[in-house]
């Protein structure tokens, strides 16, 4: 009776040790990912990528056969050698068809950072922001943003994101209609400074009350729909 119960306890225990490895392996394929499988899809861009002076080609591929969170990579491959490669997570809504859009000095340090649209075709077009560092393409961050990783480069609202003047800060602008009524938006300018570990401080957040209307466009280059366009050395 003991020995049987030991047979069982032992089936049970590894079984589920299988179901787990199963459950891990699609995580652990994304963070192996070779980047050999994967066809480019739209453009190229060739920018300083590593700050070495050089030219580097960044490209958007695709394997279709991955899953969703694995299907996208950002590619840059280094004129001096070697090839940095980081994933492009999917959007939770429909609509997503992520696309490299520019290459641009982010951060305010040397190298430009690329920069992908998750859904270029829909009215609300977040975008991700990726940096060189120690040889890997990392995704930056806002802090205390709601959905850190997604920069709003686009709406139908006054929306964008750009470099506000000092080197290293960038601007967030978001907006809704304001309460009372549609005359009104109520947009919120917020300021960031680049920080270690891929992140972007947050620093302030100005409030505004503009009419519904081309007030916000006159008065905020970054929601013009052409996103970090004071950023230095702008390729796309």
């Amino acid at each position: 009776m003991h020995v049987s119960c030991a047979i069982v306890a032992g089936l049970v225990a590894a079984a589920m040790l299988g179901c787990q490895r199963d459950k891990a392996e699609p995580v652990a394929d994304c963070a192996r990912v070779d980047a050999t499988s994967y066809r480019a899809k739209g453009k190229a861009l060739v920018g300083d990528v590593d700050a070495d002076g050089a030219g580097d080609r960044v490209t958007l591929r695709l394997d279709a056969k991955r899953p969703a969170r694995c299907r996208h990579l950002v590619v840059a491959q280094l004129e001096g050698g070697g090839t940095a490669v980081a994933t492009v997570p999917p959007l939770g809504w429909p609509g997503g068809n992520p696309q490299l859009l520019l290459l641009a000095e982010v951060d305010g340090r040397p190298g430009l950072e690329p920069v992908v649209t998750l859904s270029p075709a829909n009215v609300y077009r977040p975008g991700m922001v990726f940096t060189l560092s120690r040889g890997e393409l990392l995704r930056m961050r806002l802090e205390n943003a709601t959905a850190p990783e997604r920069f709003p480069l686009y709406d139908e609202f006054p929306a964008g994101v750009d470099c506000a003047g000092r080197q290293g800060t960038i601007v967030v602008t978001r907006s809704r209609i304001a309460d009372g009524g549609d005359r009104f938006w109520s947009v919120t300018r917020s300021f960031y400074r680049s920080a270690a570990k891929a992140r972007f401080a947050f620093v302030r957040a100005e409030q505004f009350l503009v009419e519904v209307g081309d007030e916000a466009a006159a008065r905020w280059p970054e929601v013009l729909n052409e996103p970090f366009l004071r950023c230095p050395s702008r390729v796309g």
